[in-house]
């Protein structure tokens, strides 16, 4: 049997996780009053305001409940304390945001927003199993009293009804009774970022509106909430993080798509590129001319005052050096190797082919040749004229042909004025001088097998007669 419950003195303990990749310097905290929230949902539940930012859940029912804010938010970083004060169970405490539904309370009840939840240890009832750990998912849907160990105690997904965006299972993972938790909760048009003691548990991007803010508990009871504050709060997104040198850097304060209008707490923002360059633009763009990493800067003066100050970094990749010499004159018919460098990385030849070298052998007339390399996505490309020098009506030859049936020079055949030939004869002869091959149709080239088996590699001797039509 479950113990009764009992209140006890919190124990305040300090943890040093973790750095975040992004630099904030943030002003201006707004502190919550809890005297203007609601109670949600469930009906059966108890919140007890302690002080104006000081709540308590004494409920230890099963159905969901919710204390939420009045005022829609977005684009704000939320923080406060969270601390379960009693060894009583281990269920589900957690915050919720996008808060639209349920609006009043019932039994039964369509739910919409974005839940957090943390367990303290892993459990089973009626088939449905509670890991330790933490959750981050969407509810849109109606869920009866019935579903809530479905959709709120089990991992069970519905689309819309419930959607888990992600999940951090592990039997470490899970919170102790009578000890301080700071949580912090940065949710703006972009992005979804939520942090235990300095510690980011999820950093989900996407395109997210406005709603209220509330604190979420299941099952689990005596949790307090307090010295909660808001600010309002700006990140932003370079597109791409990391660009090759000659493309443009875009940077977004918020998303256009999710936010169609620049939210109205933001007076001015001002950019420092981290190369000596800067503007005041909405969304600028920005087109670094060396490669390199660079701390971008971006201030923002808000309509109370404040200023925040974020910090992010962005790479500049150099383009591979691509270069395959310059054009050339080649009588027709030899042949040319040619060689993109930059060893190792990605190629495609204006002819197919995916390899650091090509050759070709067989050039009748004029040719232009191109190759892009491709170095981690930055893309650099180069090209020659070949200008083939063709003697007025003659007939040319190769001078090596390779029979592998790849459909690439396997046959030995003339080139050239074929149509202007009225006589013509062509005979092959291996180096023992026995007739290989041979021909009066000089459409018709030699395979290079003799008897039906495909002759070995070596040099073959060859002799054409034949004469051309004067126009």
């Amino acid at each position: 049997m479950k113990k009764p419950f009992f209140i006890k003195t919190i124990l305040s303990v300090s943890i040093l996780l973790l750095v975040f990749s992004i630099a904030y310097s943030q002003e201006c905290e707004t502190s919550f009053d809890f005297n203007n929230w609601t109670m949600e949902g469930t009906p059966d539940a108890y919140w007890k305001i302690l002080d104006t930012n000081d709540v308590i859940d004494t409920t230890g029912i099963f159905p969901a409940t919710f204390f939420v804010s009045q005022n829609d938010v977005i684009n704000v970083k939320i923080r406060g304390t969270i601390s379960v004060e009693t060894n009583y169970d281990d269920d589900f405490i957690g915050i919720v945001f996008n808060y639209h539904k349920p609006t009043q309370l019932a039994d039964d009840n369509p739910y919409k927003f974005f839940l957090f939840d943390w367990k303290a240890k892993e459990e089973s009832t009626q088939g449905y199993l509670a890991n330790e750990g933490f959750r981050l998912s969407r509810y849109d849907g109606f869920i009866s009293r019935n579903n809530q160990k479905k959709y709120f105690w089990g991992n069970a997904e519905e689309t819309p009804i419930r959607t888990i965006l992600n999940k951090r299972f592990g039997d470490t993972l899970g919170w102790k009774p009578f000890r301080d938790y700071q949580i912090e909760l940065i949710y703006t048009s972009n992005h979804i970022r939520i942090s235990i003691d300095n510690k980011i548990i999820f950093n989900c991007a996407g395109c997210f509106k406005a709603g209220k803010f509330g604190f979420y508990g299941l099952s689990q009871g005596y949790t307090r909430f307090r010295d909660f504050t808001y600010q309002n709060f700006i990140d932003f997104i370079p597109e791409p993080g990391s660009a090759c040198i000659g493309d443009s850097i875009w940077f977004y304060p918020y998303n256009p798509e999710c936010c169609p209008v620049v939210p109205g707490f933001i007076e001015l923002l001002e950019w420092d590129f981290g190369d000596g360059e800067t503007s005041t633009e909405i969304i600028p763009s920005h087109l670094y001319t060396n490669t390199g990493e660079y701390d971008v800067v971006l201030i923002v003066s808000k309509t109370d005052g404040c200023i925040d100050t974020i910090t992010n970094k962005v790479t500049v990749k150099p383009l591979p050096n691509v270069n395959l010499g310059d054009d050339v004159e080649l009588p027709a018919c030899s042949p040319i190797t040619l060689d993109a460098d930059n060893p190792g990385l990605s190629y495609l030849w204006s002819t197919g082919e995916t390899t650091q070298t090509i050759e070709l052998f067989v050039l009748s007339e004029d040719t232009t040749v191109w190759v892009v390399v491709d170095e981690n996505g930055c893309l650099a490309s180069n090209s020659i004229f070949i200008d083939v020098v063709v003697v007025h009506k003659k007939l040319h030859f190769p001078n090596a042909f390779t029979p592998n049936g790849d459909g690439k020079n396997d046959f030995f055949a003339p080139v050239g004025f074929i149509d202007d030939v009225s006589l013509y004869q062509l005979l092959i002869y291996n180096k023992w001088g026995q007739l290989l091959f041979e021909s009066n149709d000089p459409n018709s080239g030699w395979d290079g097998k003799c008897n039906g088996r495909i002759s070995p590699t070596g040099v073959y001797v060859y002799k054409v007669d034949y004469s051309i039509e004067r126009s």
